[in-house]
């Protein structure tokens, strides 16, 4: 499955979960993704980085699956600019059989 997949109360077991309260801004945000996804060393921790690193996964094999719980605390604007992302990458895979979701808690 593939994109942004509302997930409340789903326990999906082997995918590493995050707590969008503990990421005050942007900047922990995006260093705690690149940390959970295990991104390689020239993550830069921005959108752009983001961006790059979920639609050139030469980096990773299989499924990239991440699960957020409590994205409603993330600033709007931060949670949008987030979701576009995954679901962007989502649609650059979905032809090759890629798995990539963001799952909401």
């Amino acid at each position: 499955m593939n994109g942004v997949i509302h997930a409340h109360g789903l326990a999906i077991p082997d995918m590493p979960v995050l707590d969008a309260r503990e990421y005050p801004d942007k900047e922990a945000l995006l260093e705690a993704i690149g940390n959970a996804l295990g991104f390689p060393g020239y993550y830069g921790a921005n959108w752009d980085a983001l961006e790059e690193c979920l639609t050139d996964l030469s980096w990773h094999e299989g499924p990239l699956h991440l699960a957020l719980r409590h994205a409603e605390s993330l600033a709007e604007d931060l949670r949008d600019t987030l979701l576009d992302i995954f679901q962007e990458a989502a649609r650059h895979w979905a032809a090759s059989n890629k798995e990539i979701a963001l799952y909401l808690l």
